[in-house]
């Protein structure tokens, strides 16, 4: 497939097509292994760590603290 990147910056430019001509590699190759290490370390971000780690309170102590946001809620006409 055949397509066109328009304004990129002409430094950045030579620096992609000489750190692809280090590695003997073509620049859609190159740009292939930085789309595929990008994606890699988007995986690795903190949210699979806080999405799936072990619950900070209590099954309890949620129940406490919800029952007093809704009190606090009321008092101030919240909802």
């Amino acid at each position: 497939m055949d397509i066109s990147i328009k304004n990129i910056d002409e430094t950045d430019w030579r620096f992609f097509k000489m750190e692809s001509a280090k590695h003997n590699i073509k620049t859609s190759e190159m740009f292939s292994k930085l789309v595929k290490e990008h994606k890699k370390n988007c995986e690795n971000t903190n949210w699979k760590d806080f999405l799936y780690s072990k619950k900070s309170l209590t099954d309890e102590d949620a129940i406490i603290i919800k029952e007093a946001s809704n009190n606090f809620r009321k008092d101030f006409s919240f909802g």
